[in-house]
Protein backbone atom coordinates (compact mmCIF):
# COMPACT_ATOMS: atom_id res chain seq x y z
CA UNK A 1 0.00 0.00 0.00
CA UNK A 2 3.00 2.38 0.60
CA UNK A 3 4.55 1.55 -2.69
CA UNK A 4 1.13 2.13 -4.26
CA UNK A 5 0.90 6.13 -2.66
CA UNK A 6 4.48 6.80 -3.17
CA UNK A 7 3.52 5.71 -7.47
CA UNK A 8 0.33 7.63 -6.84
CA UNK A 9 2.33 11.24 -5.65
CA UNK A 10 4.44 10.98 -8.57
CA UNK A 11 1.84 10.94 -11.08
CA UNK A 12 0.48 13.63 -9.14
CA UNK A 13 3.29 15.54 -9.05
CA UNK A 14 4.10 14.83 -12.61
CA UNK A 15 7.46 14.03 -11.85
CA UNK A 16 8.33 18.14 -10.79
CA UNK A 17 9.66 18.22 -7.28
CA UNK A 18 8.30 21.09 -6.01
CA UNK A 19 8.38 22.84 -2.48
CA UNK A 20 12.02 24.32 -3.11
CA UNK A 21 13.02 25.00 -6.80
CA UNK A 22 17.24 23.99 -7.35
CA UNK A 23 18.70 27.26 -7.74
CA UNK A 24 18.11 28.40 -4.20
CA UNK A 25 20.20 25.38 -2.55
CA UNK A 26 23.21 27.47 -3.35
CA UNK A 27 21.83 30.07 -1.24
CA UNK A 28 21.11 28.52 2.12
CA UNK A 29 24.22 28.45 3.44
CA UNK A 30 24.28 31.15 6.70
CA UNK A 31 25.51 31.45 10.10
CA UNK A 32 23.38 30.63 13.04
CA UNK A 33 25.12 33.16 15.26
CA UNK A 34 24.90 35.96 13.03
CA UNK A 35 21.20 34.47 12.41
CA UNK A 36 20.44 35.26 16.30
CA UNK A 37 20.95 38.81 16.35
CA UNK A 38 18.75 39.29 13.19
CA UNK A 39 16.03 36.70 14.51
CA UNK A 40 16.03 38.32 18.04
CA UNK A 41 15.37 41.61 16.13
CA UNK A 42 12.79 40.55 13.72
CA UNK A 43 11.34 36.61 14.52
CA UNK A 44 11.19 35.99 18.63
CA UNK A 45 7.94 38.39 18.73
CA UNK A 46 5.88 35.14 18.14
CA UNK A 47 8.61 32.39 16.78
CA UNK A 48 10.25 32.35 20.26
CA UNK A 49 13.99 32.31 20.66
CA UNK A 50 13.83 28.74 20.17
CA UNK A 51 11.85 28.18 17.27
CA UNK A 52 9.45 26.18 19.24
CA UNK A 53 6.48 29.31 19.37
CA UNK A 54 4.05 28.16 22.28
CA UNK A 55 1.34 30.77 20.48
CA UNK A 56 -1.50 28.64 18.50
CA UNK A 57 -1.54 28.51 15.41
CA UNK A 58 2.31 29.47 14.62
CA UNK A 59 4.67 27.30 13.04
CA UNK A 60 7.60 25.97 15.04
CA UNK A 61 10.79 26.79 12.79
CA UNK A 62 13.03 24.65 15.17
CA UNK A 63 15.00 22.02 13.39
CA UNK A 64 13.14 22.58 9.55
CA UNK A 65 15.38 22.88 6.82
CA UNK A 66 17.68 26.15 5.91
CA UNK A 67 16.60 25.12 2.45
CA UNK A 68 12.82 25.03 3.07
CA UNK A 69 12.89 28.13 5.25
CA UNK A 70 14.83 30.16 3.18
CA UNK A 71 12.22 29.91 -0.05
CA UNK A 72 9.15 30.45 2.17
CA UNK A 73 10.78 33.72 3.35
CA UNK A 74 11.73 35.03 -0.23
CA UNK A 75 8.34 33.82 -1.17
CA UNK A 76 6.50 36.30 1.31
CA UNK A 77 9.12 38.76 0.47
CA UNK A 78 8.18 38.40 -2.95
CA UNK A 79 4.22 37.74 -2.57
CA UNK A 80 4.43 34.41 -3.72
CA UNK A 81 2.87 33.39 -0.66
CA UNK A 82 0.64 35.60 1.17
CA UNK A 83 0.66 36.58 5.10
CA UNK A 84 -0.17 40.45 6.19
CA UNK A 85 2.35 39.75 9.33
CA UNK A 86 4.90 37.82 7.65
CA UNK A 87 4.80 40.00 4.94
CA UNK A 88 5.60 42.98 7.49
CA UNK A 89 8.50 41.26 8.43
CA UNK A 90 10.14 39.35 5.98
CA UNK A 91 9.93 43.05 4.21
CA UNK A 92 13.00 44.22 5.54
CA UNK A 93 15.16 41.00 5.23
CA UNK A 94 17.79 41.13 2.58
CA UNK A 95 19.25 37.95 0.55
CA UNK A 96 22.16 38.10 2.73
CA UNK A 97 20.31 38.32 6.17
CA UNK A 98 17.62 35.45 5.10
CA UNK A 99 20.01 32.48 4.94
CA UNK A 100 21.95 33.26 8.41
CA UNK A 101 18.36 33.80 10.11
CA UNK A 102 17.23 29.87 7.66
CA UNK A 103 20.51 28.61 9.45
CA UNK A 104 19.70 29.65 13.57
CA UNK A 105 16.27 28.30 13.38
CA UNK A 106 17.56 24.93 11.40
CA UNK A 107 20.27 24.51 14.43
CA UNK A 108 17.51 24.70 16.92
CA UNK A 109 16.45 21.29 19.05
CA UNK A 110 12.60 20.12 17.79
CA UNK A 111 10.88 19.14 20.50
CA UNK A 112 7.28 17.67 20.92
CA UNK A 113 4.41 19.14 19.67
CA UNK A 114 1.27 19.33 21.36
CA UNK A 115 -1.21 16.85 20.61
CA UNK A 116 -5.05 17.75 21.79
CA UNK A 117 -6.93 14.92 20.90
CA UNK A 118 -5.04 11.71 21.26
CA UNK A 119 -7.70 9.58 19.67
CA UNK A 120 -7.15 10.64 16.49
CA UNK A 121 -3.61 9.21 16.68
CA UNK A 122 -4.29 5.74 15.16
CA UNK A 123 -6.31 7.07 12.51
CA UNK A 124 -3.91 9.90 11.48
CA UNK A 125 -1.44 7.52 11.23
CA UNK A 126 -2.79 5.71 8.57
CA UNK A 127 -3.31 8.44 6.27
CA UNK A 128 0.28 9.52 6.89
CA UNK A 129 1.75 6.18 6.36
CA UNK A 130 -0.82 4.69 3.61
CA UNK A 131 -2.57 7.55 2.13
CA UNK A 132 -6.26 6.61 0.66
CA UNK A 133 -5.42 4.89 -2.56
CA UNK A 134 -9.39 5.05 -2.49
CA UNK A 135 -9.82 8.84 -3.43
CA UNK A 136 -6.19 9.52 -4.81
CA UNK A 137 -4.42 10.77 -2.02
CA UNK A 138 -1.09 9.38 -1.23
CA UNK A 139 0.96 9.02 1.80
CA UNK A 140 2.51 11.86 3.36
CA UNK A 141 5.40 9.60 4.76
CA UNK A 142 6.41 9.25 0.79
CA UNK A 143 7.47 13.08 0.41
CA UNK A 144 7.95 14.58 3.87
CA UNK A 145 9.56 10.85 5.92
CA UNK A 146 7.61 8.09 8.14
CA UNK A 147 9.16 10.22 10.77
CA UNK A 148 8.00 13.68 9.61
CA UNK A 149 11.59 14.61 9.02
CA UNK A 150 11.24 15.89 5.35
CA UNK A 151 13.74 16.55 3.14
CA UNK A 152 15.58 19.59 1.41
CA UNK A 153 12.51 19.80 -0.72
CA UNK A 154 9.78 19.18 1.60
CA UNK A 155 9.38 20.46 4.89
CA UNK A 156 10.39 18.55 8.45
CA UNK A 157 6.70 18.45 10.13
CA UNK A 158 8.01 16.70 13.49
CA UNK A 159 5.99 18.35 16.38
CA UNK A 160 4.25 20.94 13.91
CA UNK A 161 1.58 22.41 15.97
CA UNK A 162 -2.25 21.30 14.99
CA UNK A 163 -3.90 24.42 14.35
CA UNK A 164 -1.53 25.78 12.42
CA UNK A 165 -1.29 22.71 10.14
CA UNK A 166 -5.04 22.79 9.79
CA UNK A 167 -4.93 26.26 8.62
CA UNK A 168 -2.25 25.83 6.11
CA UNK A 169 -4.50 22.68 4.45
CA UNK A 170 -7.56 24.77 4.59
CA UNK A 171 -5.51 27.60 2.43
CA UNK A 172 -3.80 24.53 -0.23
CA UNK A 173 -8.01 23.26 -0.61
CA UNK A 174 -9.26 26.95 -0.77
CA UNK A 175 -6.57 27.89 -3.44
CA UNK A 176 -5.14 31.09 -1.27
CA UNK A 177 -1.43 28.99 -0.37
CA UNK A 178 -0.18 28.39 -4.25
CA UNK A 179 3.73 28.65 -3.74
CA UNK A 180 4.33 24.71 -3.91
CA UNK A 181 3.69 24.27 -7.67
CA UNK A 182 0.30 22.77 -7.46
CA UNK A 183 0.87 19.97 -5.10
CA UNK A 184 -0.11 20.27 -1.69
CA UNK A 185 -3.60 22.04 -2.92
CA UNK A 186 -4.54 18.77 -4.84
CA UNK A 187 -3.62 16.93 -1.56
CA UNK A 188 -5.34 18.97 0.40
CA UNK A 189 -8.37 19.38 -1.62
CA UNK A 190 -8.81 15.44 -1.69
CA UNK A 191 -8.98 14.82 2.08
CA UNK A 192 -11.95 14.87 4.14
CA UNK A 193 -12.20 17.12 7.24
CA UNK A 194 -11.83 14.23 9.56
CA UNK A 195 -8.34 12.83 7.83
CA UNK A 196 -7.31 16.53 8.02
CA UNK A 197 -7.62 16.63 11.28
CA UNK A 198 -6.11 13.22 12.34
CA UNK A 199 -3.11 13.66 10.39
CA UNK A 200 -2.70 17.16 12.05
CA UNK A 201 -2.89 15.52 15.22
CA UNK A 202 -0.10 12.51 14.26
CA UNK A 203 2.15 15.19 12.84
CA UNK A 204 2.22 16.98 16.27
CA UNK A 205 3.02 13.51 17.84
CA UNK A 206 6.21 13.06 15.79
CA UNK A 207 9.44 13.30 17.22
CA UNK A 208 13.09 12.63 15.68
CA UNK A 209 15.94 13.26 17.54
CA UNK A 210 18.44 14.17 14.31
CA UNK A 211 18.01 18.09 13.05
CA UNK A 212 21.56 18.01 11.17
CA UNK A 213 20.73 19.51 7.41
CA UNK A 214 20.73 17.28 4.60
Amino acid sequence: MRLLAIQSLVVLTGCVGVLSAPPLFAQTKGDPEIGATIAARVCVACHAEDGTSPMPNTPRLAGQHATYLVKQMKDYREGRRTSEVMGNFIGGLTDEEIPHVAAYYAAQEVIPGVVTDPSLLEFGRRVYDDGNPGSGIPACSGCHGDEGEGTRRFPRLTGQDVGYTLEQMRRYAAGERTNDRGLMQTVADRMSEAETLAVAQYIASLMVLDTEEE
